[in-house]
């Protein structure tokens, strides 16, 4: 991990993205136009993620499907198909649509930027000669630039309330990792510690654990969002002032 490939590859796939995220900001206007794109980049994300299966298949003529194919296992796996949703979902100002739609642009901006930066799979075969390795790393970037343009359509504001749409996200993480960990339970198969739920990411920080995972992240929405309204946000439209007039009612 962090060789001249992984770091070359980090480099282009931002330049990439942020060049794309400005090219549609500025090119494509019209609400069905912004659809599209977003559609784009939720079905290639969930091509990419399966098309090892295809490679492997014209290679050897046959495939094994891995677990995290069959289920979501990981947060990144869920969020491929919440961007799916996200992209086809007719009513995106109903209060399931902005929470799927404000959540995916946070959760996607850190798991998309962790699975990019600490990809497992890279650190344990750091090359891109492998398929497996390069589709991994290309649906992250691909599912990373898709939950950033919900924010770049206009689909969403960066507003303090956000911080329970990514609230909810997270219980939702938890409530998948409790499901899928028992079904394994319920199977006798060897745990997957689905959303880390059973140990632990990482081995050398054992207190990074899914609870404080989850409190660090609503956090960082938090603190981010009430720095935005400060500075972009007359007094009038900030959080606090929004409290105070409904507490006057």
């Amino acid at each position: 991990m962090f060789n001249t490939t992984h770091i070359l590859y980090m480099v282009i796939s931002a330049l990439i993205t942020a060049g794309l995220l400005i090219l549609f900001r500025y090119k494509v206007k019209t609400q069905e136009g912004k659809n599209t794109v977003l559609k784009f980049f939720a079905i290639i994300t969930v091509v990419i993620h399966y098309s090892s299966l295809w490679v492997d298949f014209f290679k050897a003529g046959e495939a094994q499907v891995p677990s995290v194919m069959l289920l979501p296992i990981y947060p990144c796996n869920v969020l491929m198909w919440l961007l799916l949703i996200c992209a086809f979902i007719k009513n995106r100002e109903s209060a399931f649509g902005k929470t799927l739609s404000e959540f995916i642009f946070w959760g996607g901006i850190v798991c998309g930027s962790i699975g990019i930066i600490f990809n497992e799979n890279f650190g344990n075969t750091p090359t891109l000669a492998d398929y497996d390795i390069l589709k991994g790393l290309l649906s992250h970037s691909t599912m990373l630039l898709g939950c950033i343009y919900v924010l770049v359509a206009g689909f969403i504001k960066i507003r303090v309330p956000n911080v329970i749409s990514v609230a909810a996200g997270l219980g939702f993480f938890a409530l998948d990792g409790f499901v899928i960990n028992g079904l394994y339970s319920v199977f006798k198969l060897d745990p997957c510690n689905s959303m880390y739920l059973l140990e632990p990411p990482f081995d050398s920080m054992p207190w990074l654990n899914t609870l404080t995972i989850g409190l660090m992240g609503v956090s960082v929405c938090f603190v981010a969002t009430v720095i935005y309204e400060l500075l972009c946000l007359p007094e009038d439209e900030r959080w606090y002032s929004k409290i105070k007039v409904k507490l006057h009612k």
